[in-house]
């Protein structure tokens, strides 16, 4: 059922018209909407791109995205709408999930499934993610 909100929804991801492109394998992402907030998916690497605060809004609790920065040694990748390189942050009480954060404010990048993970750990640690926005960020891009 996911998927064919998804497929209907599809369009080139975009900024303030400008068009996104992934972070990682540099392809055009695509624009989703649900719940009003329109998310940049890539069609090859299956990252997801959150404006700047469309998580917390998606979530509904600010506390359950907190960052906090991780020294790893990953290649710092660049933010799709400004030309800065993004920070290394482990996110979500866990503290497990490493995701790029734009230090400009301009949103989150994270990498296939590791929405997934934030998810398990938010509801782990006895967050409360209602359950069609679990199923939602979980089925995104299924196995």
């Amino acid at each position: 059922m996911i998927l064919v909100h998804i497929e209907r929804n599809w369009k080139p991801g975009s900024v303030e018209g400008e068009t996104l492109k992934c972070p990682v394998c540099k392809v055009l992402t695509y624009a989703v909407e649900y719940l009003d907030i329109e998310l940049d998916l890539c069609p090859e690497c299956q990252g997801v791109w959150f404006d700047s605060g469309e998580l917390e809004l998606l979530l509904g609790s600010q506390a359950a995205v907190s960052c906090e920065p991780v020294d790893i040694e990953e290649a710092p990748r660049v933010c799709p709408v400004c030309p800065h390189k993004m920070d290394k942050m482990n996110i979500g009480p866990g503290r497990r999930v490493v995701i790029d954060r734009c230090p400009n404010g301009c949103g989150l990048w994270f990498d296939a499934n590791e929405l997934s993970d934030l998810t398990h750990d938010l509801k782990n640690e006895g967050w409360h993610v209602r359950p069609e926005v679990r199923e939602f960020l979980c089925g995104m891009f299924p196995d």
